[in-house]
């Protein structure tokens, strides 16, 4: 089963939800109003290591790239 987060309007709390797929679109009970929470995406990071043995985030492999070019690292 996957986990899904939701948020609720009421009390702001954002939480996670282990749900059936046929379940996701449904709004899930917050656990501290006990309201009506909306299900948001969730975001996620992804790692890998290096040839050194090092974890580092698979978005910005080098670390020296900007959102306009990529020229530093060759990637």
């Amino acid at each position: 089963m996957p986990i899904y987060e939701y948020y609720c309007d009421s009390c702001s709390k954002k939480f996670e939800l282990l749900r059936q797929v046929c379940q996701a679109s449904e709004a899930g009970d917050c656990p501290q109003c006990h309201g009506q929470a909306k299900r948001i995406l969730s975001t996620f990071a992804a790692m890998a290591k290096d040839e050194s043995g090092q974890t580092m985030p698979l978005s910005d492999p080098c670390g020296g790239c900007s959102s306009a070019s990529c020229n530093s690292c060759g990637f």
